[in-house]
């Protein structure tokens, strides 16, 4: 990759999949490493490690799905989920291999060089879920509390870059516009920025 000028690669997912549902639309199978936080900390450093040394430093890593949506209650690419846990329990099973791969790494080649952050609702850091609570990619105070969290402050203030995710999915347009006639791309890149996010995957998205 890094041979053919890429210098900047999407992953990889560090989500803990506590409860496997191989039946399930939307369970993310195989593209995990596992249901143990320790264990998905473990391997996402040694895959964070080896892009760094593979390319001599020259590929900027970006782990994915910040802070986690390995328990989130529908498919997270079709709709806005969310994670009902406590912001103990987040700590201990979500955000631990985060933890590992920012502030907690044990060594800078092992420290992800940004996080992309999912469209997704968290009860711990934002309470009592609505259907119009944002998702935490687009609430710059949920947001801001996650990375107020040690780790990440030191990651984020020793340069750690946030990335949206791609704000023309689904789960995006229907949040914003549930008829499907009145979808705003420059509302939604523009309150992206505003939440926090450093750089926007814009994939298909497309103004009304």
């Amino acid at each position: 990759l890094s041979s053919l000028g890429f210098n900047l690669y999407i992953g990889p997912s560090l989500d803990v999949l506590t409860s496997p549902s191989p039946s399930k639309q939307g369970d993310p199978g195989t593209l995990v490493f596992g249901g143990d936080p320790f264990w998905v900390g473990k391997l996402g450093q040694a895959y964070i490690a080896g892009l760094h040394e593979g390319s001599n430093n020259r590929i900027a890593v970006i782990s994915r799905n910040f802070p986690g949506r390995g328990e989130a209650d529908r498919p997270p690419d079709e709709e806005v989920s969310t994670v009902r846990k406590s912001l103990e329990q987040l700590k201990q099973i979500e955000l631990a291999p985060f933890f590992s791969v920012t502030g907690d790494a044990p060594s800078p080649d092992m420290m992800t060089d940004g996080l992309l952050v999912s469209h997704i609702r968290y009860q711990g850091f934002q309470g009592n879920i609505r259907a119009t609570t944002r998702p935490v990619s687009f609430d710059s105070q949920a947001l801001g509390q996650i990375m107020d969290l040690e780790p990440f402050a030191t990651w984020r203030q020793s340069g750690g870059i946030i990335v949206s995710d791609d704000l023309g999915s689904q789960a995006v347009n229907h949040f914003y516009d549930p008829s499907g006639n009145n979808f705003s791309a420059l509302m939604v890149a523009r309150d992206a920025f505003l939440a926090g996010n450093d750089l926007l995957y814009m994939g298909k998205i497309k103004s009304t």
